[in-house]
């Protein structure tokens, strides 16, 4: 599935010129879009587009946000502390809910500077099939998490439009995602 990033995008229009069925237009806030049902998925406006701003979405991610109460993204403490995480798969450009799961019970070691590298991996065996993980405070355990989730920080606080802020940025999540050292990414 072609996805053209809103941050990269700078609204040049190679894209639109290149594309044989026309389905690449600029929208009103100056950036390319994708007609879905018509796009063939050739890779033309790919290779066009100078700023790397469009890729094919081929692959499935597993997303986790972290949540106290199904709603809003865990706003007190790092999502290491969520009570719950909220499992969303993307998939051709649809975050679909999966499954609600329940956090360990877990007394970390407030002692160690750098966090408590049980805990780290008592989280990492409820997250075990997932690629991102979504919350609004990445804790001290980040340098461990970050090998194996792509850590996405959303300040947003209503998880309904933390996913929409997702979709948006999807291109960004995958970019990183790819990476050999990644980091934590911010999105607003």
């Amino acid at each position: 599935m072609i996805n053209i990033s809103k941050n990269k995008c700078i609204g040049c229009g190679l894209c639109i010129d290149k594309c044989p069925v026309n389905a690449i237009s600029i929208n009103k806030k100056g950036f390319a879009v994708v007609d879905k049902n018509k796009c063939i998925n050739c890779g033309l406006c790919i290779q066009t587009c100078p700023q790397k701003a469009i890729i094919d979405i081929k692959e499935k991610l597993i997303f986790a946000i972290g949540t106290d109460n199904s709603k809003i993204i865990k706003q007190d403490g790092h999502v290491g502390m969520s009570k719950y995480y909220l499992i969303y798969q993307y998939l051709e450009g649809k975050l679909i809910f999966k499954e609600k799961r329940e956090n360990i019970k877990y007394q970390e070691d407030e002692r160690l500077i750098h966090g408590d590298p049980e805990k780290a991996k008592k989280v990492g065996a409820v997250l075990k099939d997932v690629n991102v993980l979504v919350g609004k405070r990445i804790g001290p355990n980040i340098s461990r998490l970050k090998n194996k989730f792509v850590p996405v920080i959303i300040r947003e606080p209503e998880i309904k439009k933390a996913i929409k802020i997702i979709k948006q940025n999807i291109n960004e999540i995958i970019e990183e995602k790819n990476k050999s050292e990644r980091c934590g990414i911010i999105l607003k």
